[in-house]
Parts: C-alpha cells; sequence; structure tokens
C-alpha cells in the first residue's frame, strides 16, 4: 500500500511536469512581440546636427538651397574636373571595414523650417568623400527633393557630428543618379574613400548609410548581377547588401575598402505583379551606380 501510494504521487509529479512544461511553451508562443522601437542613438545624433544646423542658417552661414540648384543645372551631366588617383588598398576584416567606412561615410540632410514647430530639421539621406580637401558623392535626388518643401541649404555630418556646408554641385547626373559636392572643410583634412576602376559581378561588398535614421549602419553582400536600365539607358547593378530609405548615396565597398558603387533606390517585386492585387512581396532589388560609372564625372590623376 505504501509502495503503491509512492506511485501514485510520483505520477502525479512526472503530469505536473509535462503540464508545466506545456503551459510555459504556451506562454513563450503568446508573449513573443515585436518592438517597435526608435532608430538607435539615430535621433541624439540627427538632433544634435539640427541645432548646429540652425545655428548656421540663422546666422547666414550656409550656402543657400537656390544657389545649390542653380549649379544643379549649370553642371548638368558635366565632368567634375575633380582629380582622383587609384589606389590598391588591403583586405579588411569586418571590424576594421566598419571604421573604414565611418570615418569616410556622411549623413547628409537638406534643412527647412518644420511647419508644425520653430526648429529647423533635416532631412535624411547619405554620402562620402572621394578627396581630403571636401569633395564628396550622393544621389541626384538628394540634392533634387521635392519642390512643395522650401530648403535654406544642404549639409554634410560627419560620425563625430562635425556639421559641413556643401557649398558647390561640381556635377549632377539625373540619368546615373549621382551628385558630386564641395563641402566646406575649413582647411580641415579629410579621411577620403579610394575608388576601385570597376566592379565585378560575385565580389563580396560592405554598404554603409543611415536607413531609417539608424545612423553609420553596415551591411554585407555580393554583387548579385550588372545590367543596363530600359528607361535610362545608364548600367546598373544589384546587391545583396541589405539597405532601405536613408542609404541613399551611401557608398558600397569591395572587401579592400575600395568604392565600386553608390547606393541608389529598392524596387519591389510582387507575385502578383501586372494584376490589380500586388499579391506576397517575393523580392527586394537593392539597386546601386558602379563605380565605372562615377569614375567617368573624375579625372584620373597620374
Amino acid at each position: 500500500m505504501k509502495i503503491n501510494y509512492i506511485l501514485y504521487l510520483s505520477l502525479i509529479l512526472v503530469c505536473s511536469s509535462c503540464k508545466s512544461t506545456k503551459n510555459v511553451s504556451e506562454v513563450s508562443d503568446t508573449t513573443v512581440e515585436i518592438i517597435d522601437e526608435g532608430a538607435e542613438n539615430g535621433s541624439e545624433f540627427v538632433n544634435a546636427a539640427s541645432v548646429e544646423v540652425n545655428k548656421l542658417v540663422a546666422a547666414n552661414l550656409h550656402t543657400p538651397f537656390t544657389k545649390l540648384k542653380e549649379d544643379r543645372t549649370k553642371n548638368f551631366e558635366v565632368n567634375s574636373g575633380v582629380e582622383i588617383a587609384h589606389m590598391n588598398s588591403d583586405k579588411k576584416t569586418g571590424n576594421q571595414m566598419y571604421h573604414h567606412l565611418q570615418k569616410s561615410t556622411l549623413y547628409i540632410g537638406s534643412s527647412y523650417l518644420c511647419d508644425k514647430c520653430p526648429n529647423v530639421h533635416l532631412s535624411a539621406a547619405s554620402g562620402f568623400i572621394i578627396h581630403e580637401d571636401g569633395i564628396i558623392v550622393t544621389n541626384y535626388h538628394v540634392i533634387s527633393p521635392r519642390d512643395t518643401i522650401k530648403y535654406d541649404g544642404l549639409f554634410a555630418v560627419d560620425h563625430e557630428g562635425t556639421v559641413y556646408v556643401v557649398t558647390e554641385v561640381l556635377s549632377a547626373s539625373k540619368a546615373n543618379d549621382l551628385a558630386i559636392l564641395k563641402i566646406d572643410t575649413k582647411g580641415k583634412k579629410l579621411s577620403a574613400l579610394p575608388l576601385a576602376e570597376t566592379e565585378l559581378v560575385g565580389e563580396d561588398v560592405y554598404m554603409m548609410g543611415h536607413p531609417f535614421r539608424n545612423t553609420f549602419f553596415m551591411t554585407k553582400g555580393i554583387i548579385s548581377r550588372k545590367y543596363v536600365d530600359s528607361k535610362k539607358a545608364q548600367p546598373k547593378m544589384t546587391i545583396t547588401a541589405e539597405f532601405g530609405l536613408g542609404a541613399s548615396g551611401g557608398p558600397v565597398v569591395n572587401d579592400s575598402g575600395e568604392v565600386v558603387g553608390v547606393v541608389s533606390a529598392t524596387r519591389a517585386n510582387y507575385t502578383g505583379e501586372g494584376t490589380k492585387e500586388k499579391g506576397d512581396l517575393q523580392l527586394l532589388l537593392k539597386i546601386v551606380i558602379p563605380v565605372s560609372q562615377l569614375n567617368k564625372y573624375l579625372n584620373e590623376s597620374v
């Protein structure tokens, strides 16, 4: 009788243990959630830059956006005249690559006065330095935003939070979605990214930008293909490294840290394309301007 009682208790404990495990599993399944957080450190970085931009605009120490628009028209599809030396670099580890890109990647923003508060705000885009004297690259669509908003000026911010005024558009290509700009460095020499002479399908690449204001965000992938845009008849390429809104104009580099492209756009592909209902998202293409196109707007120094 005593043995039977012990067996009975043991059975109860086993059953309780199984039931407890099941409950824990059920609770875990029902409490898993995706938290919608703001960009990590992004708001603080952008807010600090906006304060500095506000001071520059208030003191009239910026280049008016209207003047930059005139430059854009004057220097449309012209060679910038900037001389760049192509240099071979050593391969880098992932950590080395991050710091290599961070030193030369910029946050690019057009300043505008908010219609809901008295503050100056910055739009979000990316760019990078190609010459130590303050020559930078971004997209054409970054310097030609919607005319529905009145912009004061265009500014570039480095990873240390230093704000630079964009003073001139040296070259602008709408077909290639490229813009080469001059910023006022006050004599400071900047860290420039070397440019590759061409880009190779299948090679490993890294991208840095500020997607959704996640500042200095790096991803890795490969060049998945090269093709010619059917509408603009210009060479493009796609990569598998992730990027999104705010990364426009960011650098894409090979495993030696040499620029092989410039982030340009994304294109979504759905199962129901061509029908009334789009269906499920199947493929999000990451479109990049090849460095071979950028090189056409630069002079190679001997």
